[in-house]
């Protein structure tokens, strides 16, 4: 989710992102996150991970909408787009699993990759060549968003890591842009 929050209702928006801790409850959910944009204050980006499509599904249809109204997080942002992906890939850096990433994550960088074709050969090439070497990544979300679009989530601890898209080669690459978000710990929930 990438979300357009007016500079007064950072403070709200926060708020009522935390309402979202109900999710720990929900059959087929295994992890939300989300912070700001180190260079643009007024964007937010939250990424969540579900088992599959159905259970996401079955969430939209009886659970989204009371957490969601009950919040009133509506009156919180300008914009909001929601991107899915079935399925994402999970790849492992200095951690195997989501839930040990999640929990010593500080900064989320989204890579956005326009391509005219890939293969899994191909994604882990990208991630290899999207890691900052000199910085704690802990693990990857690759989301194929479209069949010529990729977004990758790094997830990193400590500091703040440096965008690398301007060393970012690869054959099949026809556009890339990246951000660098620092995550708000109270966002963060997790599956029982």
């Amino acid at each position: 989710m990438k979300c357009s929050i007016p500079t007064d209702k950072k403070a709200s928006f926060s708020y009522t992102q935390q309402h979202w801790a109900a999710l720990a409850h929900v059959n087929g959910f295994i992890g939300q996150l989300g912070g700001w944009n180190v260079e643009d204050e007024t964007d937010a980006c939250i990424l969540a991970l579900w088992e599959d499509g159905t259970t996401y599904q079955e969430f939209m249809k009886h659970t989204h909408d009371s957490i969601f109204y009950k919040s009133k997080q509506d009156q919180t942002y300008t914009n909001l787009d929601v991107s899915t992906s079935d399925p994402s890939y999970f790849i492992g850096a200095r951690y195997n699993y989501y839930r040990s990433s999640a929990i010593e994550s500080r900064y989320l960088v989204k890579t956005e990759i326009e391509v005219d074709f890939y293969d899994k050969e191909d994604i882990h090439e990208m991630v290899k060549s999207l890691i900052n070497p000199s910085y704690r990544c802990l693990s990857h979300v690759v989301s194929p968003i479209e069949h010529s679009k990729l977004v990758i989530f790094s997830l990193y601890g400590s500091a703040c890591p440096q965008k690398t898209i301007d060393t970012f080669v690869h054959p099949n690459v026809l556009n890339a842009s990246q951000y660098i978000y620092q995550l708000e710990k109270n966002w963060n929930v997790l599956s029982n």
